[in-house]
């Protein structure tokens, strides 16, 4: 009996050992790495994060306003999102959206063509003699011209005029497409400005030629053109051009010289009905047709 409770005591023993060594070892640094995780969760990592988006200027849970950006901060753009353009990238499409002159259709009645120019001149020179206004347009032959128009209707009543003298007389449409200038730099609101300007001494060449072929009196009209082209020139010279736009403002200043000029010549008691629209449309299409090829 009392080797049998010996035994068990030393059994007892042993076994007392085994779960403190347990508890020591196994038990208490799980609950240390179990502790140790929840700090982390609940307190550091939140803490590190939150310094993190105090130095990027945005609170936690919050993003930036769409559209926004720190200053010098380069942010790449967000797969499918669609991103505010920057204010260089406004000023380019704005500059590229004003400097467009819209194209328009010309109707001109063609008397006769000629391989031969100075046949062409005599023509024109007779036409002239006959009250008519004349032009000559090589285009592969020598064209001769009377009556310029921005209307159809106006040519086709005055069409049957100069079928009178000339039977072979027909209405000729010319389509003159929109001019679209792309520059290297956006400076939008001086292309803005002559674009403005174009638009509205192409009102002007519609309001002459009509005012000519419905035979009016256009003396008070050139009056007003001119003083409205000379607001033109001063506020083209009192503008500081950039380089890549010197050219364009060189051959708009020569339109606005020769549109002066035709009008300063004026002369009512001998002056050939239609040959002041006609002059400034020729004018005008062959400014046009420069700036249109300067690139």
């Amino acid at each position: 009996m009392i080797n049998m409770r010996k035994k068990r005591s030393e059994k007892s023993g042993g076994i007392g050992k085994g779960k403190t060594l347990l508890l020591l070892f196994v038990i208490i640094p799980l609950l240390g790495v179990a502790l140790g995780y929840g700090v982390a969760k609940m307190l550091i990592i939140p803490y590190f994060a939150q310094n993190q988006q105090d130095e990027a200027g945005t609170p936690t849970g919050q993003t930036s306003p769409k559209g926004t950006s720190d200053p010098g901060e380069a942010r790449p753009p967000d797969d499918g999102v669609p991103q505010s353009p920057t204010e260089d990238e406004q000023a380019v499409s704005a500059f590229q959206q004003a400097f467009k002159v819209e194209g328009f259709e010309l109707y001109r009645i063609q008397v006769g063509a000629f391989s031969n120019p100075q046949n062409a001149l005599k023509l024109a020179e007779e036409l002239n003699n006959n009250g008519m206004a004349a032009a000559v347009d090589e285009d592969g032959l020598h064209k001769v011209y009377t009556l310029y128009s921005f209307s159809r209707e106006l040519a086709e009543a005055a069409v049957d005029k100069v079928r009178a003298h000339y039977s072979d007389a027909h209405i000729s449409k010319t389509s003159f497409p929109s001019v679209e200038i792309n520059f290297s730099q956006s400076y939008s609101r001086e292309a803005s400005m002559l674009r403005d300007q174009l638009e509205e001494c192409k009102d002007m060449l519609k309001q002459v030629s009509a005012a000519e072929a419905a035979g009016k009196s256009i003396e008070d009209m050139i009056e007003e053109h001119k003083n409205r082209i000379g607001l033109f020139e001063v506020q083209i010279s009192q503008t500081e051009w950039p380089a890549s736009m010197e050219v364009y403002k060189e051959e708009i200043l020569m339109l606005y010289t020769a549109m002066l000029d035709t009008y300063s010549e004026y002369d009512s008691r001998t002056a050939v009905p239609g040959q002041v629209s006609m002059e400034l449309i020729n004018c005008y299409i062959e400014v046009l047709k420069r700036i249109s090829r300067v690139i």
